[in-house]
């Protein structure tokens, strides 16, 4: 995180919702990113507790006072920034006070800087024309400046117990995810073509893709947003993204081989320890995110959990690679407490403390503050052996997938502009965070599946790229949310997948665009779910796009969804298709005007349910009895075939408190050397907010309850490992638990 001149925990809410907000990599034989696996796997044999790391922020000079304060409050990790004092790391070392170095490759580079990005958006705004990258990402001056930065500070920090490098701090193709079309720079524009060749192959296929007629190489270049724009007018089925959504995809992986030719920098001077960045987004459009290359590009990130990257970056790096939270205290103990369990218990392995908040600094006149002081114990325990158990533990899904696919991110950003108009460059990173459908939407499915008791992964569309449909083994069902935007390839391997005997389901459309964004006229999977659509027909009311109306931003979620118009089935979920009929022998549960809503499929020896129902509003009615409604609904499809018969999923514990379901409970799973290891924590819907993070219906308190543990099958030997409490053998267990912390069981 950079050092802001905050004065209070408002100011950085403020920040934060203005700065905190990507796209398709077409991945072929001959791609040109690497994962470079064998320099990527930097061992973080110092990092095996949860670490609480300190940034260097209106807190104590280096020296016996600093370090009285630090641990008076169980506070024993630093960060050190670019250019570091000997002073400071002759402290961390003698203290053996682990620590992580910001802007390690310098600062600004990596991003564009505001007083930068300020002239170059109004330019880009008024003309819109081949918008050039300060600081190119090829200049050979700005790379050797930033490897020049990493030499100086590693080889200084390595000397110590350092945890981590990162690079530079939110970082960005642009600012944040703000959006702007760069880099049209002579380098850029070479580099883009050279990368198209190993795309298409033949400028004759580039052309059949992109409707183009070039005659040579060079005289290729992308498409800028207004170029397409006129495609709003038209259905689906005429759409062509792919001369913007290719541009899109080639900066992405510009940007992941600058961090991988960083990163193995990094590793040449320091191999014992991950280097990566810190500030990241949430998957985008713009910016450079996108979650599945940066997985092989970097070793560790800190990233703003919004738009599920938390979960995301769980999945793909599993335990072998650090990913921590910004920690802001919000002077509410109950929530400051929650904030660290939460993060714990979902594998994030430490947080890095901004030291100051609305009632100030956390160090004032030689003192600590009270607010702080009080949740001395909570540090305690967090760093402590409890936290030990999850670096190198499996994280333990239910057999679920869900689908992460970049170009579908994109394919659904360019939906998501459409009541922008030609105002649309103004959709800086804080509007498209509050607004974006995929984020909403992959916001509503994780909440979705967590409420109803279930974990899952995320799987990347790299992965089924490169294995096909081994990439999906072991798991019994995959969920497309909002995977517009499918390959030929990809399909093929979820069709294999399918036929195999594992259960598909989806949300709407997916597959209606290809990889490049090319709609087609019929989707890519339409055969395995047997429907069938008139594109013509549209979706929602029938005029809409976007799903959420970002112009309407400021008023309720509620309000600014694209519902008036649209139809609901019998149950009241909201129809995203206004035309979709099965085929042959598939079912509709309902059908509303000659619409379908959950048609369910047999294909080969797999299942499919095609819901045309959106699970976005299930972020607004999740705690209520509207949510049980969609709770019920998603847990009728969660079922696969085995040995030619049914099996439905069901929830491994269910926590009951007063003989009712204890509403936004989410269950855990870990396992590490043989031993299982259930964790239970309050789950309000965060999204990277400060103050408002666990105000859901007042259920993040410090006040007790009793609680009943029912498991699905017998337990043997169950312990509350923060207890020490034995406490015996069986199905039902009753025990104690405070909401704002978390109870983690083994046995």
């Amino acid at each position: 995180m950079k050092i802001l001149n905050l004065g209070s925990a408002k100011a950085v809410t403020s920040v934060l919702s203005v700065l905190l907000a990507g796209v398709a990599l077409i991945i072929s034989a001959n791609i040109a990113y690497s994962q470079d696996e064998a320099s990527n796997q930097a061992t973080t044999n110092r990092w095996k507790r949860f670490e609480m790391m300190v940034y260097q922020y209106k807190t104590p000079p280096p020296g016996p006072e600093a370090k009285r304060l630090y641990e008076s409050v169980n506070l024993h990790a630093l960060h050190l920034d670019n250019g570091f004092s000997d002073e400071l790391l002759n402290f961390a070392k003698a203290n053996n006070y682990p620590y992580y170095v910001d802007h390690s490759a310098g600062k600004g580079d990596l991003y564009i800087r505001p007083d930068e990005w300020d002239a170059f958006f109004k330019t880009y705004r008024d003309n819109r024309s081949r918008p050039q990258r300060p600081h190119s990402i090829w200049d050979p001056t700005v790379l050797a400046r930033m490897k020049q930065r990493l030499q100086e500070n590693i080889t200084r920090a390595r000397t110590g117990p350092a945890l981590a490098y990162a690079f530079d701090d939110e970082i960005s193709v642009t600012s944040f995810t703000s959006p702007a079309d760069v880099d049209w720079s002579p380098e850029g524009l070479n580099h883009f073509r050279t990368w198209l060749q190993t795309q298409y192959g033949t400028i004759e296929k580039l052309n059949a893709e992109w409707g183009s007629k070039f005659t040579k190489w060079e005289e290729v270049e992308p498409q800028g947003v207004d170029d397409i724009r006129h495609f709003h007018e038209q259905t689906f089925d005429h759409w062509n993204l792919a001369p913007w959504l290719d541009h899109r995809s080639f900066m992405n992986t510009a940007w992941a081989d600058l961090l991988t030719d960083l990163r193995r920098d990094a590793n040449a001077l320091d191999p014992n320890t991950p280097a990566g960045f810190v500030g990241g987004q949430a998957p985008s459009t713009y910016g450079g995110y996108d979650y599945a290359l940066l997985r092989d590009a970097v070793q560790w990130m800190e990233a703003y959990d919004i738009g599920s990257t938390n979960e995301i970056l769980r999945s793909f790096w599993g335990q072998t690679k650090p990913h921590v939270q910004t920690y802001f205290l919000s002077d509410n103990a109950a929530m400051d407490k929650w904030f660290l369990w939460y993060y714990l218990v979902h594998g994030d392995r430490g947080v890095i403390c901004w030291p100051e908040s609305d009632k100030g600094p956390w160090f004032q006149n030689g003192q600590v503050r009270p607010e702080v002081q009080a949740l001395a114990d909570t540090f305690k325990e967090v760093q402590g052996p409890v936290s030990e158990i999850f670096p190198d533990a499996t994280f333990e899904h239910d057999g679920i997938a869900l689908y992460y696919s970049q170009p579908s991110i994109a394919t659904s950003w360019f939906m998501d502009i459409q009541p922008h108009g030609r105002t649309w460059v103004n959709r800086r990173s804080a509007m498209n965070n509050d607004n974006a459908t995929d984020i909403l939407n992959r916001a509503a499915w994780t909440k979705l599946l967590e409420d109803s008791g279930f974990q899952y992964n995320f799987v990347s569309y790299r992965d089924v790229l490169q294995r096909g449909a081994a990439a999906l083994n072991g798991y019994h069902v995959l969920i497309l949310p909002r995977t517009l935007a499918l390959s030929d390839a990809e399909a093929a391997a979820i069709r294999e997948w399918v036929r195999q005997g594992g259960t598909l389901i989806a949300d709407y459309l997916p597959g209606v665009f290809d990889e490049h964004g090319k709609g087609r006229a019929s989707g890519a999977l339409d055969d395995v779910f047997g429907v069938q659509r008139n594109a013509g027909q549209g979706v929602l009311d029938g005029k809409a796009i976007a799903e959420v109306n970002a112009e309407l931003g400021g008023q309720p979620l509620a309000s600014r969804l694209s519902y008036a118009g649209a139809r609901r089935d019998r149950s009241g979920m909201t129809l995203y298709e206004r035309s979709l009929h099965p085929t042959g022998k598939a079912q509709a549960q309902d059908t509303v005007e000659g619409v379908a809503s959950g048609v369910s499929n047999q294909f080969g020896n797999g299942s499919t349910y095609y819901m045309n129902w959106t699970p976005l509003p299930y972020l607004i009615a999740r705690a209520g009895d509207e949510g049980q409604k969609y709770r019920q609904r998603l847990t009728e499809q969660l079922q696969w075939r085995q040995d030619a018969k049914t099996v439905a999923l069901q929830p491994r514990v269910r926590v009951l408190s007063g003989g009712k379901e204890l509403p936004l409970a989410e269950r855990l799973f870990w396992k590490k050397n043989g031993k299982h290891y259930l964790c239970i924590v309050m789950n309000p819907l965060r999204m990277a907010k400060v103050n408002n993070a666990g105000t859901v219906n007042g259920l993040i308190t410090d006040a007790p309850v009793d609680i009943n543990l029912q498991f699905q099958a017998p337990i043997t030997g169950l312990k509350n490992e923060r207890t020490g409490r034995l406490i015996g053998n069986g199905q039902s267990f009753t025990d104690r638990w405070v909401p704002c912390e978390s109870n983690i069981y083994s046995w």
